[in-house]
């Protein structure tokens, strides 16, 4: 043959016959999931399918599905559909099995490679590697109330909650088949109560979810215990939650300050710091701002108000109330009385457990009397209470200014 055939021969390749080839414009990668197409990647294990969408351009009108395929390591699979584009354009659709990891894939057309599309698998190890969870919080519920804590008095506790936020990159479905669970283990006796986490469609499609979990059984009066999370055979995390006795912590509680709580007669509620004018007021009651000494402590205590007259307890004025004590400032009133109710009351005491925590005086601060040779006569005895040093404070800054 002469060698300017050849080059001829050359150039029609080239030039004539690659025009007439399909042009690979875009791909997409997803999978198939109980029936739904999801068009993203990576594809995980657990999908039914992995499908590949191919945009061509491809002038001429003889387009027929026969003559592409997808070549993978594992085997070479035909075209599953031929849809017209818009223009000059069509698409190929491709489904075939999940790879066991991720491969290439070659487009083929007639047996000639057009495009090489990777096909990105996710696999269990990396799922579980790149899944992180964060904000965990164990919480206990008493009653109507729940707080977050990491120890607590098990007595008049209804529940203990575990509450997380589970984060990454990719949807969560995988853990629709390797399961969340969370594990309550007492340290002590070594024994576990699983409570196993279930995810519904719309966070199992997303890429974050938060995840609540409840402990089957109530754990005994004393010990430590452990949270822990799990996904598949992964411990995210793992949280010491401590059980002690309603006495410890009784014996931690203390009141920060003391106010007043005002209901006047248009029903508009205040706190003050100064014992209130009973005559502008319609009901009055102590308020009270406690804490426990034990760092992450919560329980639900009972406590007892009773009014004071003449420097002794007025039964008629008891009244028992309860509320949920942290380490943090809890804001308590245990009751409002009528002012009717406090002819001749002085004050109100609290108590916990009979212990005497704090007092509220209703009485302003008695003031010393001056005599007419420039001395005085001393006020009598009086309880100085947080009450008593707000009105010091107040007269102070009264005198300055």
């Amino acid at each position: 043959m002469p060698h300017w055939t050849t080059r001829w021969l050359v150039w029609a390749r080239d030039n004539l016959f690659r025009r007439t080839r399909p042009r690979a414009v875009a791909a997409f990668v997803g999978y198939e999931r109980t029936g739904a197409t999801r068009w993203t990647a990576p594809v995980p294990w657990t999908a039914d399918a992995a499908v590949l969408d191919v945009q061509f351009r491809f002038p001429y009108p003889t387009r027929r599905k026969t003559d592409f395929s997808l070549r993978l390591p594992t085997a070479t699979f035909p075209a599953d559909a031929l849809k017209p584009d818009a223009d000059e354009r069509f698409r190929v659709s491709f489904r075939f099995p999940v790879p066991t990891g991720t491969v290439h894939g070659d487009l083929l057309w007639n047996g000639r490679v057009l495009a090489t599309v990777p096909i990105d698998v996710l696999t269990p190890d990396r799922f579980l590697t790149s899944l992180s969870l964060t904000n965990a919080t164990v919480a206990v519920r008493f009653g109507a109330g729940t707080v977050a804590a990491t120890a607590f008095v098990p007595e008049r506790c209804d529940g203990l909650l575990a509450t997380a936020v589970l984060r990454c990159p990719t949807a969560l479905v995988p853990l629709a088949e390797l399961g969340l669970r969370v594990v309550f283990h007492n340290s002590l006796t070594g024994h576990d109560l699983v409570a196993p986490v279930s995810l519904g469609a719309a966070q199992l499609a997303r890429t974050e979810a938060v995840v609540t979990a409840v402990c089957p059984e109530m754990p005994p009066p004393i010990g430590a215990w452990w949270v822990t999370w799990i996904a598949g055979t992964r411990a995210l995390t793992a949280q010491r939650v401590h059980v002690f006795s309603a006495d410890r912590f009784a014996d931690g509680v203390r009141v920060l300050e003391t106010r007043f709580a005002i209901l006047d007669a248009n029903g508009t509620v205040r706190t003050s710091k100064l014992p209130p004018a009973l005559t502008d007021a319609a009901h009055v009651g102590p308020c009270f701002v406690l804490s426990a000494s034990e760092p992450g402590a919560a329980a639900l205590c009972k406590f007892e108000v009773t009014g004071v007259i003449d420097g002794a307890p007025d039964p008629a004025t008891r009244r028992e109330a309860d509320t949920i004590v942290t380490d943090g400032p809890t804001v308590f009133v245990p009751a409002v009385f009528d002012v009717d109710e406090l002819t001749g009351v002085s004050g109100f005491e609290l108590r916990l457990n009979g212990r005497l925590l704090g007092s509220a005086s209703l009485r302003p601060v008695p003031a010393a009397r001056l005599t007419g040779e420039g001395g005085f006569i001393p006020p009598p005895e009086f309880a100085w209470s947080a009450a008593a040093d707000h009105e010091l404070i107040d007269r102070l800054k009264r005198l300055s200014g």
